[in-house]
C-alpha cells in the first residue's frame, strides 16, 4: 500500500462550513453521513464485518500555527502544546477514513489523558465509552483531493479534543452512505 497523504487541520485550504449552512455543493447523502451523531468507529466496524483497524501515522506534541484553529479551544497562547494524532482508519485492509485529532496539553490531566496511550486503538471507541461525553461545533469541509470531512469538538470532564474525519471514496464510503440512508 502506498503512503497516504493525511489531512492537516492547520491547512488553510480547508474552508469549514457550519452544520446549519445548506450548501448545494454537498450531496444530501454525504451531508447525512457528515451529520451522523454516533460513533464512526462502530459504523466502520459494522460495514466491514469487524475487519476494521487503525493505522497510526503521527503521534506528536506540537504547536498550532493557525489562530482560527487555536480559537476553537478558547483563549490559548501560541506556545501552548497540543497532542496531534493522525491515523488512517482501515476496513478490509483498505483506507476508508483519514482522521486527525488535536488535544490541548491541559486536557491530558483529565480522563482524556488516556488518548496519549491509545496507539492503534480506536479513539472513537474510547470516547463513546464515556457517558459524560458531549459533542459540539460540527463543521464540514472538502479537502483539495475532493474528500468530504467533518470536525467536532468533544468534551470529556469539561476538557476538549478536536476530531476530524475525512471519508475516502470507495466501497466503504458507499456502504456508509447506504447505512445512513436507512
Amino acid at each position: 500500500m502506498e503512503p497516504i497523504k493525511t489531512i492537516e487541520l492547520d491547512d488553510d485550504s480547508l474552508h469549514w462550513i457550519e452544520v446549519g449552512y445548506q450548501s448545494c455543493s454537498v450531496n444530501p447523502a454525504i451531508q447525512r453521513l457528515l451529520n451522523e451523531k454516533g460513533s464512526l468507529t462502530q459504523q466502520l466496524i459494522d460495514v466491514s464485518n469487524n475487519r476494521f483497524r487503525v493505522q497510526t501515522v503521527e503521534l506528536a506534541w506540537r504547536n498550532l500555527l493557525g489562530d482560527d484553529l487555536r480559537k476553537l479551544f478558547g483563549p490559548v497562547a501560541r506556545s501552548h502544546k497540543f497532542w496531534s494524532r493522525k491515523t488512517v482508519l482501515l476496513c478490509d485492509s483498505r483506507p476508508a477514513v483519514l482522521a486527525h485529532s488535536l488535544m490541548p496539553a491541559h486536557a491530558a490531566e483529565s480522563a482524556l489523558g488516556q488518548v496519549l496511550e491509545l496507539g492503534e486503538q480506536p479513539l472513537g471507541e474510547y470516547l463513546f465509552s464515556h457517558s459524560g461525553l458531549k459533542r459540539v461545533a460540527v463543521q464540514f469541509a472538502q479537502s483539495e483531493q475532493g474528500f468530504w470531512g467533518r470536525r467536532s469538538i468533544f468534551y470529556l470532564d469539561s476538557k476538549p479534543i478536536l476530531v476530524a474525519e475525512f471519508f475516502l471514496p470507495g466501497e466503504i464510503l458507499n456502504r456508509l452512505l447506504r447505512m445512513t440512508a436507512d
